[in-house]
């Protein structure tokens, strides 16, 4: 496997297995809802789509982009933020 799966991988385990998800909690009023493309490199749009949408909130909203291969996530902040470091295999490091 590759480092980057390798890392995606590492990354979706920590998230899967850590005692809360981010979108369990109420959204503090001030917190913007926000919409981010992310280009995918070395993984399918539409696989994981489907392994990230429980990771949402009930209002937010992830859209596989198939022509080029590339995630709309719409959320709040700071779950887009989460997601995007999940999906850039920036969690693992951070652990």
């Amino acid at each position: 496997m590759s480092r980057f799966l390798d890392s995606m991988v590492l990354s979706l385990f920590l998230l899967l297995n850590s005692s809360y998800s981010f979108s369990q909690y109420p959204a503090p009023r001030d917190e913007p809802i926000v919409i981010q493309i992310v280009q995918l490199e070395h993984a399918d749009a539409e696989e994981l789509a489907e392994v990230l949408r429980p990771f949402l909130s009930k209002d937010g909203r992830i859209t596989a982009y198939g022509p080029a291969n590339s995630l709309i996530i719409k959320d709040r902040k700071s779950i887009v933020r989460e997601l995007v470091k999940v999906i850039k295999g920036r969690l693992a490091e951070e652990k």
